[in-house]
């Protein structure tokens, strides 16, 4: 056939144009695009963009309208990738594009896109290296402010399938998300209402959901936003520089809804229903445990960003725990949970404070099972305090400092104790009212606050109070708290033997005032059950008081007078009330040990105050050794610099057999038997004391002698029978007084004082105190005789009979008689006597003798001195000379007797016992003579009395 005749034909020859159009078409798109789009995408990126782009594979199907792409790479100049896509697929819709005069797309996919950002430091990332030279180029819209025109595209079908994102700091610290979807169908951006959803799994298998309804004329996006179980520790090296501590573990579940919305130059944000939930939070410092948390969760949160508010329905922690260690830099917590940021303040957050005020709200935040646990390294033995808190309530909480905050507070302190608090705080003026109760708070647990100080072995004892407390403000702190308060089963030992010292069953204030404005504490029932006190003194004189203290009672007394006294603490106590007390006293310094009791120690002081004109009343009683009353009664004043005292003690009945180590060891004496009754009362008024003392002890017997060094040379069984009445009764009254600023001042050396001289007094002037006994003269302690006689005189029998009267009043006393003699007197009365004999008449010096008598002179004196040998009478003298000095003569010549000096002081002293017992009623058992032929008194011509005990 011709080929001319053929072209002829009109229909082959647009068939042959047809095809010819076909093939340019499908070799332009098939063939050409393909490689146009492979060649030319990658010089442009090299001219316009800091990177380096390939295409593995470029295909256009030209019928279909359906590009795809494979193998797209992406990278920084250096080579490093940027960007990655295992295939693109675009299906285009040429025909409803050119009908509606707007750009349609069937499908757009991209499958396996993947995104590396790397922050290169100082501002710089990558992608922003990449694309600089567009920013760089970019100029202003010649409508500035006007409002951008959305293209007029329709996808049908938007899919992002298998894409991943990772980032990369410049320390090292990176991270990955996978799986990476987003699908959107009926997409038209110049539309409204339009559908998406997108999703990606984070690092450690965290996956988030966003489905979202958006429309940019004008712009509108509304999203619902879910975070599922994402772990933290993948994201926290990204800034962990900000914080202290590190994170160890912790998961978080988010959900939110976003609005946001965008017309002209206004902008508003919206969230509404958001939740953030963290589980098996665990914090640590230097490998140490922080915190750990099981759940936390914020809940109902809500945030309009134009209106500026932040309202936040719950916050809720459950099941933590959280470490602290306090130290001499303080609480650990202060400094490790702030940011650990550097820098100047945010001056864009100051201008941003001049705008709307945020109203931030917080409906309420819940506590449950949560421990604290804080060790104190501030003593010197650390303590540790754990504080669970089982529920905690708090709100509502608002930006509004002028409303009050709610607190409700459950808890334990030491797994032992607990604590509540329930009430209300007002930020603004820091006013606030708390009721608290505290139960069963062990005091052993504050034992190592105070240990130095006070070495006391603290065995046992709870802690509880209930009451308000009331804050009004801190500048002055203006405190006050009203309750009860009661210290239980308090034991203390001295920590040395670990006897008890001090305990009490129950020590109950029924209500206790305290305030700071101005400062009182007033206390108005104290109620001391079952009391208990030891007080010992050790074999070397020391106390445990002083053990305690550390220091002797004199060093302690002269350092308190040394420092100045400051104002008196403002206390006033209505009334202290002993129930069933005790006390225990042992004195081991004495041979033997000594150690007594008191029993159903009760009573009550009342009106004690600060007040130096208040005075308040003592009424104490109890029982020494079961069976001896003792009482306490009086007034006083403690609380002031000027003391005031005036107290009454009395002792009735108390067994002296129980004292027998104190007599044994400072009297010499054991005591058989005897009854004491003690009334010691103290008066102290203006720094001045004044002691009127009386002892009364009944039936004294004193038992054999001790044999101890300390035993004092009195004669103390003189002084007994001295001061002990014909009933038995020794009443004794001893004054002190002294002044209690004098640094040697001690009530005990001042009462010993005047108890030795009352007995010295006594047994050095015995006869004295008989005297004092009588009517009329004392008796002396010696009988006179006229020399060379053994015969009582009148005033000698009259002086006997008052001694005797005064032994009738003291009947254990003894009276013991020693004959005396003057040698010269006695012994001349003597020869005197006896020269009268043998002369037969008695001659005086100035007597002249008869005839008679001076024949019988002359003849004795011969008989001495030989016939002849007497002087005849001078006839021009006076007789009486001549015959004196024949009588002195004779006198020096008679020989007594070896033992007529002793004989003469045996009958004296037998001459007053005579007189004593047979007329004046003396017991014979009570009187005696001592030995005086033996060893001769010489002391003159008497009787030397002594008094002594039975």
């Amino acid at each position: 056939m011709n080929i001319k005749i053929l072209w002829s034909r009109p229909w082959i020859r647009r068939g042959a144009w047809a095809l010819l159009a076909l093939s340019v078409y499908l070799l332009l798109t098939g063939w050409g695009l393909p490689r146009l789009i492979q060649s030319q995408s990658p010089k442009w990126v090299a001219a316009n963009l800091n990177g380096q782009l390939s295409l593995e594979r470029v295909t256009f199907h030209p019928f279909a309208w359906r590009l795809q792409i494979q193998g797209v790479r992406l990278s920084a100049e250096d080579g490093e990738p940027i960007f990655g896509l295992r295939q693109l697929v675009l299906d285009l819709d040429p025909l409803h594009s050119l009908f509606s005069l707007s750009g349609r797309i069937r499908t757009l996919a991209l499958e396996g896109p993947e995104l590396a950002i790397h922050d290169l430091g100082q501002g710089r990332s990558n992608l922003g290296d990449l694309l600089r030279p567009l920013t760089e180029e970019q100029q202003p819209s010649a409508e500035e402010g006007a409002e951008p025109r959305v293209p007029q595209l329709y996808i049908a079908d938007l899919k992002l399938l298998e894409g991943a994102l990772s980032y990369r700091r410049p320390d090292g610290a990176s991270t990955r998300f996978t799986d990476l979807q987003l699908r959107a169908q009926d997409l038209a951006l110049a539309g409204a209402d339009n559908q998406m959803a997108l999703a990606l799994i984070g690092p450690g298998g965290g996956r988030l959901s966003v489905e979202a309804t958006a429309s940019l004329a004008p712009t509108s996006v509304q999203m619902q936003l879910a975070l599922d179980d994402a772990d933290l520790t993948r994201y926290w090296p990204f800034i962990d520089d900000l914080f202290q501590f590190q994170l160890d573990q912790g998961r978080v579940d988010l959900n939110a809804t976003l609005s946001l919305r965008r017309d002209h130059d206004h902008t508003a944000l919206f969230l509404n229903q958001g939740a953030i939930e963290l589980s098996g939070l665990n914090l640590s410092n230097r490998q140490s445990p922080l915190l750990t948390l099981a759940k936390a969760r914020v809940e109902e949160i809500s945030l309009d960003l134009t209106e500026r508010t932040l309202a936040i329905g719950g916050v809720t922690l459950e099941q933590g725990q959280l470490m602290g260690h306090v130290s001499d830099q303080g609480l650990d917590w202060a400094t490790l949970f702030l940011p650990a940021v550097d820098g100047q303040p945010d001056t864009d957050a100051g201008a941003d404070a001049q705008g709307k005020p945020w109203q931030v709200r917080l409906d309420g935040a819940s506590i449950e099972q949560f421990r604290l646990m804080l060790q104190d390294s501030l003593p010197k033995q650390p303590v540790a305090w754990v504080l669970d808190l089982d529920r905690v309530q708090v709100g509502p909480v608002s930006n509004d400092l002028s409303q009050p905050i709610a607190l409700e507070l459950l808890s334990r302190i030491n797994d032992d104790a607990s604590f509540t608090a329930q009430g209300e705080l007002i930020p603004e003026s820091l006013n606030a009212q708390f009721d608290l109760s505290l139960a069963g708070f062990p005091l052993t647990a504050t034992v190592p606050y105070w240990q130095e100080q006070l070495p006391l072995k603290l065995v046992s004892g709870q802690l509880a109070s209930t009451g308000a407390l009331s804050l009004a403000g801190v500048s002055p702190l203006d405190l006050r708290y009203d309750g009860e308060l009661a210290v239980r089963d308090l034991v203390t030992q001295d920590p040395t033997q670990g006897r008890d010292f001090v305990k009490w069953q129950e020590l109950a204030v029924n209500h206790l005032g305290v305030a700071t404005q101005p400062m009182t504490v007033q206390l108005d029932r104290v109620t001391v059950t079952q009391p208990y006190s030891r007080v010992i003194i050790d074999e070397d004189g020391s106390t445990n008081i002083q053990q305690l203290l550390g220091t002797d009672s004199g060093a302690a007394a002269a350092a308190s007078k040394a420092e100045p006294a400051g104002d008196p603490l403002p206390l006033s106590i209505n009334s202290i009330e002993l129930v069933d007390g005790a006390a225990f006293f042992a004195d081991n310094s004495l041979t033997p040990k000594f150690a007594t009791g008191i029993e159903h120690l009760a009573g009550r002081i009342t009106g004690l105050s600060a007040d130096p004109a208040s005075r308040a009343k003592v009424d104490i009683h109890g029982q020494v050794d079961r069976y001896a009353p003792m009482s306490l009664i009086g007034e006083l004043q403690p609380l002031v610099p000027d003391s005031y005292l005036d107290m009454a003690l009395t002792f009735d009945n108390v067994d002296l057999i129980s004292l027998n180590a104190y007599s044994g060891t400072y009297a010499g004496y054991y005591i058989d038997q005897g009854q004491l009754d003690l009334s010691l009362n103290y008066k102290l008024e203006k720094r001045q004391l004044v002691g009127s003392n009386r002892v009364v002890v009944d039936k004294l017997k004193l038992g054999k002698r001790s044999e101890s060094d300390k035993a004092t040379s009195l004669p103390v069984a003189l002084a007994v029978a001295l001061l002990q009445d014909s009933d038995g009764v020794i009443d004794l009254g001893l004054e002190v007084q002294g002044d209690v600023d004098d640094p040697s001042f001690a009530i005990g050396p001042l009462v010993g004082k005047a108890l030795f001289n009352a007995i010295s007094k006594v047994v050095t002037s015995p006869f004295s105190l008989l005297g004092s006994l009588l009517e009329g003269e004392a008796p002396p302690s010696e009988v006179l005789f006229e020399p060379g006689t053994a015969t009582l005189s009148p005033r000698a029998e009259d002086q006997l009979r008052q001694l005797a009267k005064g032994l009738t009043k003291r009947p254990g006393l003894s009276l013991s008689l020693n004959g005396a003699v003057s040698v010269a007197a006695d012994r001349s009365a003597l020869a005197a006597t006896a020269l009268a004999g043998e002369l037969g008449f008695e001659a005086t010096p100035d007597q002249p003798l008869t005839e008679q008598q001076q024949t019988l002179l002359v003849a004795a004196y011969e008989r001495r001195f030989g016939v002849g040998s007497a002087p005849p009478l001078p006839e021009d003298q006076p007789p009486q000379a001549w015959q004196q000095s024949l009588y002195n003569q004779m006198l020096a010549r008679v020989n007594l007797p070896l033992d007529a000096l002793p004989e003469l002081a045996a009958n004296r002293a037998e001459e007053v016992k005579r007189l004593l017992i047979t007329r004046l009623g003396v017991s014979a058992e009570r009187v005696f003579i001592r030995e005086s032929r033996l060893e001769l008194n010489q002391s003159g011509p008497k009787v030397v009395m002594a008094l002594d005990a039975l």
